[in-house]
C-alpha cells in the first residue's frame, strides 16, 4: 500500500487554509477578549508517527513581536487509557509572524478517543475532543483478477465516521498528479457497520480515462488504484462545512488516515 498523498494534500490544505484566514485578517475582534481566545488547528494521522497541532493567540497582532510568546501548554489525552502527555513546543518564523507548533510523537492508535487541551497560565482553556477512525484491513473479494470480474471491497468495522475513495489508473508523482476519477463519499448515513462498494476494473477504468479502450491500454501496470480516506466521526465535515462562524472555523481537531491500495488485474481474462 502507498500512501495517498492526493488525499494528504487536500486535508493539508484545508488546515493551512484555516490557519491563514485568520492570519489574513488584522481586524479579528475576540469575543472573549479578557481570557483570550486560541487557534487551535491539528490532526491525528494514523499513518504518521508524529502529529502536529497548530496554536495560536487570537487577541495578539498579527506581527513579528507579538506572536513570539505563546503563554500555553498543550496536552493530549488518551481517553481509552487515561495516559495524559504534554506536547512539545517549537517556533519558526513565517510570513512576518511567528508560528507556534506541538508536536505529539507517539502514533495515534485507531478507533481511540483523544482529549486535546490547550491551557494558559491564567487558566483559560480550550478543549477539544474527538475518536479516532477505524482502520480495518481492507477485504478484496473476488473469483479471479480478471479484468472484467466484479470485485466486491470492504471495510469493516466502521465507526460512524466519513470514508472516501477514488479509483486511478495512474499514481501521482512528485512532479505530476496521476490518473484519478470522481471522488465517492460514504458517509455514517450511507452504512451500517460496514462500508461495502462492488465494480468491475475494466468499466471502472474506463470511466477514470473516459474513454471505451481496453484493459490492456487503460491499465499499462496491470494495476487499478484505489485512494482511500477515512475520517474521525464529524472530521471531514467539519472541514468542508461553510465558514458561518470564525470561532468555529479556528478550532478544528480531528482524525484520519489516507492510503492508496493497488488491485492486481489480469487483462488477459
Amino acid at each position: 500500500m502507498n500512501r495517498n498523498k492526493s488525499v494528504f494534500r487536500f486535508i493539508s490544505g484545508m488546515l493551512i487554509i484555516a490557519v491563514y484566514f485568520t492570519a489574513c485578517d488584522n481586524s479579528f475582534d475576540p469575543t472573549d477578549r479578557d481570557n483570550g481566545t486560541y487557534s487551535v488547528h491539528g490532526m491525528l494521522d494514523l499513518m504518521e508517527e508524529s502529529n502536529y497541532i497548530r496554536v495560536r493567540n487570537m487577541n495578539a497582532p498579527f506581527t513579528l513581536e507579538a506572536t513570539e510568546e505563546l503563554d500555553v501548554i498543550v496536552t493530549l489525552q488518551n481517553l481509552d487509557t487515561g495516559e495524559s502527555r504534554q506536547l512539545e513546543p517549537s517556533i519558526r518564523e513565517y510570513r512576518g509572524v511567528y508560528l507556534h507548533t506541538f508536536s505529539y510523537d507517539n502514533q495515534a492508535l485507531p478507533d481511540t478517543g483523544y482529549l486535546l487541551s490547550v491551557e494558559s497560565s491564567d487558566g483559560f482553556k480550550v478543549d477539544l475532543e474527538t475518536v479516532t477512525p477505524t482502520h480495518p484491513e481492507p477485504q478484496i473479494i473476488r473469483e479471479d483478477n480478471g479484468c472484467s470480474t466484479p470485485v466486491n471491497m470492504v471495510f469493516d468495522p466502521m465507526n460512524g465516521g466519513t470514508f472516501t475513495l477514488r479509483f486511478g489508473t495512474e499514481l501521482d508523482t512528485e512532479e505530476e498528479d496521476g490518473m484519478w476519477g470522481r471522488t465517492y463519499t460514504f458517509k455514517p448515513s450511507d452504512y451500517n457497520d460496514r462500508v461495502s462498494i462492488s465494480f468491475t476494473p475494466l468499466r471502472t477504468a474506463q470511466g477514470v480515462e473516459q474513454s471505451f479502450g481496453t484493459c490492456f491500454s487503460l491499465l499499462p501496470h496491470r494495476k487499478l488504484y484505489a485512494a482511500i480516506a477515512h475520517y474521525s466521526p464529524g472530521f471531514y465535515e467539519e472541514l468542508n462545512a461553510e465558514v458561518t462562524d470564525i470561532l468555529e472555523t479556528t478550532r478544528r481537531f480531528g482524525g484520519f488516515y489516507a492510503d492508496t491500495l493497488a488491485i492486481p488485474v489480469d487483462p488477459s481474462r
